[in-house]
């Protein structure tokens, strides 16, 4: 991982050289300086270190802007999954801070206390080192712990990776840290309209790639592969041995566990040399290891179990396998950049964005299955994948880290898309919300509309009057279904239906005693029963002028007026009495029928059995 002529680790001369690159003013005023930004990088294991690394090696390169402060917590302190601590310091970088956090187990309730475990320890820690910006990375329950203990001690956060959709409970934490973090470096145009859609603030939001492809994309033209092959694999050529990380899936450890054992004895059935990985620390972990154990992995002639392989060699041994398989999102995102083939196993990486070079086994029930499916993918190549970024992710994020404003408010803001404002418990919200059904059954067209208690027309469903008895009730039950169903979408309150017919109405009872000849088939009707029963609502049924005169009095002229008479005109002549505020019906219930008042003796036969 060293330059032998300079003693310098290969990320670090990249970036040196980078800011030597830079213009660098001849003079500098005193309104131009400002001061170096304090930045906490949080590490928690072998995996996120390889994203981070490159940004750490940014900011040690610019120390005239930044101040780096490195935390170390997580998988990276203990001895089953290789100690990484190791490779930080390396890479010459000073550890603030160690942090014992993981609570030994392997199952749910382990990964809950180490977060436990942690928020009890970063307190003093995060106090301590005072940090303007703290640095974490993806989606892994250390790092929910870092961000909710930063979040709450009012440290501004930047998340890297967020934004990504992916299987497991990591969606999960992935999207709690989204959520609490300030800033966001994303790798994909995708993760960065999820974190839109999630109301993030899209100024707080960088586009930046992932950081580790700005070494990865060149990585492959290394001429010392050959020797590290040999160093972790032995005499095997290029592209003829297989590489193989597999982790466990918390929310299916059972299924998680099977498929571990498929793959295992695929790869004994393949008969290539194989580079196997230890899983990482998440619950069912343990299972995990025990099967590889018992299939005698270790003592394998084909294969090599490790814990550990720091992560310049890893992307050589990835760079130049046959194929690698398993479901880390190293298969899916780093091995793009080589055109290497990679089998994603199961429901883990569900989600990613991948290249051509992955061939999915989601369902991944029967040996035969990974067996086949190694049998396609093995020796093949594929294009180089720039999906998740383009090697300038990390140039990205130091300008970003250094526009960053520190005067400005810490509290976040969240960009809700508009909505109606939620006022429930105003009058004029209830009096527009609560509403009523008006059917009104004319000579030519029955009408049905939502009415607010403003008497305002929501909205307006017209049909023609059908002539018979049958149709016509049938017509107004699905125009009123229609209509009550639809005032949902209107965000209205049905609280009942008001009939309006022509001819004689007894509204006690909703029946209507006689209509007028332009409505046939209409006499002695029970309108009330069929349409409460139908609705589930009171229904009022009354004629057609008394409504207009009720109607005038509620919110036309009529207001404040105790006795007046309306006057109604359409496919016939009808009218209604308001007297001391009170609606007239007479004994017979024609008061006000001004359609049918007697104007000849000898004239034409009514309906209703007179003359005239």
């Amino acid at each position: 991982m060293y330059s032998e002529q300079t003693g310098r680790n290969p990320h670090e001369l990249y970036y040196l050289s980078m800011q030597r690159g830079r213009d660098q003013p001849e003079k500098m005023d005193e309104s131009s300086l400002k001061r170096r930004l304090r930045v906490c990088v949080a590490t928690c294991n072998r995996a996120d270190y390889s994203k981070l690394a490159p940004i750490m090696f940014g900011l040690k390169a610019d120390p005239d802007s930044f101040e780096l402060e490195v935390v170390v917590l997580g998988s990276h302190l203990i001895d089953d999954y290789g100690n990484t601590f190791r490779m930080i310091e390396q890479d010459d970088f000073d550890i603030g801070s160690k942090l014992h956090t993981i609570v030994r187990g392997e199952d749910e309730a382990a990964m809950v206390e180490s977060v436990g475990l942690a928020l009890v320890k970063l307190p003093d820690v995060l106090l301590r080192l005072n940090p303007d910006v703290l640095v974490v990375h993806g989606d892994r329950f250390d790092a929910l712990a870092l961000a909710t203990a930063a979040a709450l001690m009012n440290i501004r956060i930047l998340h890297v990776e967020g934004g990504e959709v992916s299987g497991t409970i990591d969606d999960s934490i992935r999207h709690a840290i989204s959520k609490l973090a300030h800033y966001h470096a994303c790798c994909t145009r995708s993760a960065e309209q999820h974190l839109i859609a999630m109301c993030e603030d899209h100024t707080r939001i960088l586009l930046a790639g992932c950081p580790s492809y700005d070494k990865l994309l060149s990585a492959h033209r290394r001429d010392d592969h050959m020797d590290i092959i040999k160093a972790w694999l032995g005499d095997v050529k290029e592209q003829n041995y297989i590489v193989a990380l597999q982790h466990p899936v918390t929310t299916d450890i059972k299924n998680s566990i099977k498929i571990y054992e498929l793959m295992l004895d695929a790869l004994i059935s393949f008969d290539k040399r194989a580079l196997i990985l230890f899983p990482n620390i998440d619950a069912g972990s343990k299972e995990m290891v025990r099967v590889m154990r018992k299939k005698g992995v270790e003592q394998h002639q084909n294969f090599r179990a490790v814990k550990h392989v720091p992560f310049e060699q890893f992307i050589q041994l990835v760079a130049h396998a046959g194929c690698m398989i398993g479901n880390s999102s190293c298969g899916v995102r780093e091995a793009g950049a080589f055109g290497t083939p990679v089998i994603n196993l199961g429901t883990r990486q569900t989600g990613r964005e991948t290249g051509e070079n992955v061939l999915h086994v989601r369902d991944a029930d029967t040996q035969n299955k990974i067996y086949h499916a190694l049998e396609l993918q093995f020796g093949k190549r594929y294009p180089c994948s720039k999906i998740y970024g383009d090697g300038n992710a990390v140039p990205r994020i130091l300008k970003f880290l250094q526009n960053m404003d520190l005067d400005e408010p810490l509290q976040k803001s969240f960009r809700f898309p508009p909505v109606k404002e939620c006022i429930s418990q105003d009058i004029d919200h209830i009096l527009e919300t609560q509403s009523a059904l008006a059917v009104d059954l004319g000579g030519t067209n029955l009408r049905v509309a939502i009415i607010s208690m403003k008497g305002k027309i929501v909205k307006k469903y017209t049909q023609a009057n059908p002539k018979t008895y049958e149709e016509r009730i049938e017509l107004i039950l699905r125009m009123c279904v229609d209509a009550t169903l639809e005032a949902v979408r209107f965000n209205c309150r049905v609280l009942g239906v008001g009939i309006s017919t022509g001819g004689r109405v007894n509204p006690q009872e909703g029946v209507v005693l006689h209509s007028t000849k332009l409505i046939q088939e209409w006499s002695s009707v029970d309108l009330r029963t069929p349409i409460s029963d139908k609705l589930h609502l009171p229904v009022w049924v009354e004629n057609d002028g008394n409504c207009a005169a009720l109607a005038e009095r509620k919110f036309g002229h009529g207001q404040g007026v105790e006795d007046f008479v309306t006057v109604i005109t359409g496919t016939g002549i009808g009218g209604g009495i308001m007297q001391h505020g009170e609606l007239i019906h007479g004994s017979s219930f024609c008061a006000a029928e001004l359609g049918h008042i007697m104007v000849s003796l000898d004239g034409p036969e009514c309906s209703c059995g007179g003359r005239g």
